[in-house]
């Protein structure tokens, strides 16, 4: 039968990943790994105004009143306390904290006497990483002036230290949600195929084209559009996306392969499989892409960075790891990639033999 020239393409592809799997891991293994090293060079801002153009009216009127008055004039923290009927003041003690840069005078609540709040400015730009830094530093020196003159209580408020509650948020909840989704993934995956080694290296192999989609996602934002760091939410975000559409890509690639090895040997199997699923699942990855990708003509860069780096991971799933990486596993593990599906390996062993 005469091939299309695009599944002709797409053949050729399998066959050279069934023949030469130890070459294709290698080959697409040092890629993916090598841009996986930029994950640890990526830096994480939690600043909401960072996000937007700096020709926008909010970025110019926080650089007219960081040139005027001082960053920390725009959010100002506010450190209030309950003094438990004490008459004290405060004001050189907050003074004298690292990263401190100015201490107005305290007001009383109208309320209740015994509550006093201290609005201070800090010395850096307020959503930044290093005023987060300081701020967690006086929140530890605020409960110590607490302790020394034996107040009641001590609470901050304010932007930053909005920031630096969603910070300890996101890194204590960044891995269990990552670890949730793998195991979900895993699951499923494991009751479709009836595989321990087909999910095991299913979910291995979209692992690494996320971190490796994170890492090239860094270089050009950072390297190619000076771009100092990105959204703390946008690991989270593209996780999800591309580790479920990777798994889709996979999961419908290689059940053509273990169809075709009903009926064929493993090699010619990977070959058929990958040949009749490739045009559809290119197809539908550039087009996924391309949607993605729209997103990096808007102002907002949380949206820019989302769409860039998520486009990148659908991208290496679709050219890289489903068509080579994958096949070429399946092609060095042979019968081993299907255990424990003892029927499926037996049927091809009678094929083969």
């Amino acid at each position: 039968m005469k091939l299309h020239k695009q599944s002709r393409f797409w053949h050729s592809v399998g066959q050279f990943a069934a023949q030469k799997p130890i070459r294709t891991i290698l080959i697409t293994l040092v890629l993916l790994i090598g841009s996986s090293f930029f994950v640890t060079q990526v830096q994480y801002s939690y600043d909401t105004l960072s996000s937007f153009p700096e020709d926008t009216p909010s970025r110019e009127g926080f650089a007219l009143i960081t040139d005027a008055f001082g960053s920390g004039d725009l959010a100002p923290v506010q450190i209030v306390f309950d003094v438990a009927g004490e008459d004290v003041d405060l004001t050189e003690d907050l003074e004298s904290l690292s990263g401190v840069y100015k201490v107005e005078e305290p007001e009383v609540s109208e309320v209740n006497d015994d509550i006093v709040m201290y609005q201070i400015e800090l010395e850096e730009n307020p959503y930044s990483n290093e005023a987060m830094d300081d701020l967690e530093a006086i929140q530890a020196s605020a409960i110590e002036i607490k302790d020394q003159h034996q107040l009641a209580d001590v609470w901050i408020g304010g932007q930053t230290a909005e920031q630096v509650d969603q910070r300890s948020i996101i890194e204590a909840d960044e891995g269990k949600i990552i670890a949730l989704v793998v195991v979900i993934v895993s699951i499923l995956l494991l009751l479709y195929l009836r595989s321990i080694t087909a999910m095991l290296y299913l979910v291995a192999t979209v692992l690494i084209s996320y971190t490796s989609a994170l890492g090239l996602g860094w270089v050009i934002l950072h390297y190619g559009f000076d771009v100092p760091s990105i959204s703390a939410l946008i690991p989270i975000y593209a996780f999800v996306f591309i580790v479920a559409l990777g798994e889709d890509y996979n999961i419908f690639m290689i059940s053509n392969i273990w169809e075709k090895k009903r009926s064929l040997p493993l090699k010619q199997a990977i070959r058929e499989g990958v040949g009749q699923s490739g045009g559809v699942i290119t197809s539908a990855g550039v087009i996924l892409a391309g949607t993605f990708a729209v997103l990096t003509t808007l102002p907002i860069q949380v949206l820019v960075q989302f769409g860039l780096i998520t486009a990148i991971g659908v991208l290496l799933d679709t050219f890289i790891v489903r068509p080579l990486l994958v096949p070429a596993i399946t092609s060095l593990l042979g019968k081993w990639a299907f255990w424990p599906s003892k029927q499926m390996a037996e049927k091809s062993i009678e094929k083969e033999n």
